[in-house]
């Protein structure tokens, strides 16, 4: 499988793609042609063309969850399906995988909303919406978490976060969108469903910056006892939380472009 981040909030030199704070990643194996997430705006489009990435037959489209710097991109994919429509570009089928309450109303701590931005009734004459809380494989290799339980403790209110977990040869490759929900919550029930104990990949979103030193220790040591082979924190993960993470795993960079191949 071939994992191209789309949009990071980081860009690296000399590749001059655009970055913003949100999140989209490209998966292409031999099944489907998948994106994580969207980011927040039409970034991603532009970085898939610069990149030479065709999103016209992209086969499915997974939310990690409802905020808007990581759906709001969806509107714009929309757009841009329409208009490949009207000009008579025959596109393939396309689902939305999501958690049932992934277009719900997300509040911040202001009470505004940060959830999706736009109407999700009219998406349903260019995407298959597939509301579903249960995990589901998407292909013999590819699980799609459902809602992950709340093992252990988190401050996220909202149940509609999932991940992905790929069954490489190396042991799991785990692909988070925030991680409001918990690393551990997420990994863990990645390792229960597949029955697989060993990670081998991180990549995602960690929401640490309101979080106290403790408890990104407490990260940091959970990770370490993975024997984690590549962790790769992006989008939300701040500076002060890496520094601290690079006590206990080794800290891998991720940037607007940055292209894995997973066996």
């Amino acid at each position: 499988m071939d994992i191209t981040v789309l949009v990071d909030n980081n860009c690296k030199t000399d590749h001059f793609l655009l970055g913003e704070p949100g999140l989209s990643i490209l998966l292409q194996n031999d099944y489907q042609k998948a994106l994580f997430d969207c980011g927040y705006s039409d970034v991603f489009i532009k970085n898939a063309y610069k990149l030479g990435l065709d999103l016209s037959d992209v086969t499915d489209i997974i939310l990690s969850h409802g905020h808007n710097d990581h759906t709001g991109g969806l509107l714009r994919l929309e757009d841009l399906y329409r208009k490949m429509l009207m000009a008579g570009i025959s596109l393939n089928l396309k689902t939305v995988l999501v958690h049932p309450d992934v277009f719900e109303v997300k509040l911040d701590s202001k009470s505004n909303n940060v959830g999706f931005p736009g109407d999700p009734g009219k998406l349903c004459d260019i995407f298959e919406i597939d509301y579903c809380r249960d995990p589901k494989w998407l292909t013999p290799k590819l699980l799609f978490l459902g809602e992950i339980p709340k093992v252990y403790n988190t401050d996220y209110r909202y149940n509609d976060e999932t991940a992905l977990a790929y069954k490489s040869s190396n042991g799991l490759v785990v692909i988070a969108g925030c991680s409001h929900i918990g690393v551990p919550n997420i990994i863990e029930y990645a390792k229960k469903l597949t029955g697989e104990s060993r990670i081998d990949t991180f990549i995602g979103g960690i929401h640490l910056e309101t979080k106290t030193e403790y408890k990104i220790r407490e990260l940091g040591i959970y990770l370490r006892s993975l024997n984690i082979n590549n962790f790769y924190p992006c989008h939300c993960c701040d500076l002060h939380s890496k520094i601290i993470l690079s006590e206990y795993v080794k800290m891998k960079e991720v940037y607007s472009g940055l292209k894995l191949v997973m066996d």
